[in-house]
């Protein structure tokens, strides 16, 4: 169970350096158990997955994750609403630090490169504000919001910061400047059917980070710089291995 929980946890944490808190699940805890196979729906409709929630004491207390729990609404009891992986998820499997720092560098330079900086910073408002409506809000808890932001300041250095910066200010404008060719090129309506697809498809919660990227290095490798030379062919190749209906 902890294995399959931590396979869960890192296939759906958020690892953007831009998050105001690093590496939350973006996953309710329902739904983990139902990708566990854990969850249990009795007659009366209750849900229980109590094998989840004993795997999650566990990586709390081995300090792999952070737990923010409140009342839920439907339930009346306290339950895990927001889960963090900390830095020991990391360091226990044999990440240092300074892998996991190059890590999230270069995956926040793909982000940009890809185009999809923007659909995950959506992606995080939209669920910032799922948590403001549900009335889950941890800005009364400050040894909770302290250890937060100690967990970013490990991953997120003021070298990094500063770098990560410049390097993202130089890509936005080169792809300014290609952006603006392309279109000079290409007929404008229609132009980005793929592209648009492709990036509603990867903002819509159903494709994880991990295989997101795991479908792009795929088909970059078979046909290197085919995103610049027809981006909607690449597009529409990652949407087709994705096994989305076209």
């Amino acid at each position: 169970a902890l294995s399959a929980l931590s396979l869960v946890l890192a296939a759906n944490c958020d690892y953007s350096p831009d998050s105001e808190y690093m590496f939350e699940v973006m996953l309710p805890v329902e739904d983990m158990a139902r990708r566990m196979n854990v969850l249990h729906v009795y007659e009366s409709g209750r849900k229980a997955y109590d094998v989840l929630l004993n795997a999650l004491r566990v990586l709390e207390q081995l300090d792999y994750v952070v737990v923010h729990r409140d009342r839920d609404a439907d339930s009346g009891q306290n339950k895990p609403m927001r889960i963090f992986l900390t830095e020991s998820f990391f360091t226990s499997r044999g990440i240092s630090v300074e892998d996991i720092r190059t890590w999230l560098h270069r995956y926040r330079q793909w982000a940009v490169a890809s185009g999809i900086a923007e659909s995950l910073r959506d992606k995080y408002a939209r669920h910032q504000l799922k948590m403001a409506r549900l009335g889950i809000n941890i800005d009364g808890h400050h040894s909770l919001k302290n250890r937060l932001k100690k967990i970013k300041r490990w991953v997120v250095s003021p070298e990094l910061r500063a770098e990560k910066e410049r390097v993202t200010s130089d890509i936005e404008r080169a792809l300014d400047g290609h952006a603006t060719n392309l279109r000079q090129l290409r007929p404008a309506k229609g132009s980005d059917r793929y592209r648009n697809a492709w990036r509603r498809y990867a903002a819509g919660g159903e494709l994880t980070m991990a295989v997101q990227m795991k479908l792009e290095q795929s088909v970059r490798a078979e046909y290197p710089q085919l995103n610049v030379t027809d981006a909607e062919k690449y597009y529409r190749l990652l949407l087709e291995r994705a096994g989305v209906t076209l």
